[in-house]
């Protein structure tokens, strides 16, 4: 019974260890830089997943940058990642708006996809290459331990995707008529698009074709 006991704390021991280095783990870097074509601009550069700790870098960098600029712009080459740390992402740049002017860009041959698409929306200009490339589709569950998907019944999927559309794409400046066809379109999908794309469609995703 005692070593059964031990081998059972230990097992425990290992789980929290393993979720701990998901939670905390350091993976992303952002980089920082002037801006070329405005000397008053910081450029926060993410090139990783929206992941741990993403935010955290934010709100690190801006606390450094905020008092020598009044503008930054978020430049992102991202395949999505976490809502959780995507959420956080996104408060932290609702404080920089309070005092700064935010605005976001997707370059070259760049991609922003799923939950790279609600922190774009946060920019007061949004711009991007004609070749960006943007990416929708439904949220899934994802295992924080594991970090595969989860199944899960019909009903909590639409639940989890109609709760995710109202708060990232509903309350954002995307046009209402695009984003109901987007509606339509993204069960079961993966939706891509060019910048070009979208601002023929006059989506309102992207407000400046570079």
């Amino acid at each position: 019974m005692f070593a059964a006991t031990l081998a059972m704390l230990a097992l425990t021991v290992v789980i929290l260890q393993r979720n701990d280095a998901v939670i905390f783990r350091d993976d992303g870097r952002l980089e920082t830089l002037r801006h070329e074509n405005d000397p008053d601009a910081v450029v926060f550069r993410w090139r990783s997943d929206v992941d741990v700790p993403m935010a955290r870098r934010f709100e690190e960098k801006f606390a450094e940058w905020a008092p020598m600029t009044n503008r930054i712009v978020i430049d992102l080459n991202s395949p999505g990642g976490s809502i959780h740390e995507g959420e956080q992402v996104i408060r932290e740049i609702e404080k920089m708006k309070r005092t700064h002017r935010v605005d976001t860009r997707v370059g070259e041959r760049r991609k922003c996809y799923s939950m790279c698409v609600p922190i774009f929306l946060q920019g007061e200009e949004r711009s991007a290459a004609p070749n960006a490339r943007f990416m929708f589709h439904e949220p899934s569950a994802v295992n924080q331990i594991t970090g595969e998907i989860e199944k899960q019944p019909q009903f909590e999927r639409d639940y989890v995707s109609r709760k995710f559309f109202n708060r990232y794409f509903t309350n954002s400046d995307m046009d209402p008529a695009w984003r109901e066809g987007l509606a339509r379109e993204w069960k079961g999908k993966d939706i891509f698009k060019a910048a070009r794309e979208l601002v023929d469609e006059r989506s309102n995703i992207v407000t400046v074709l570079e």
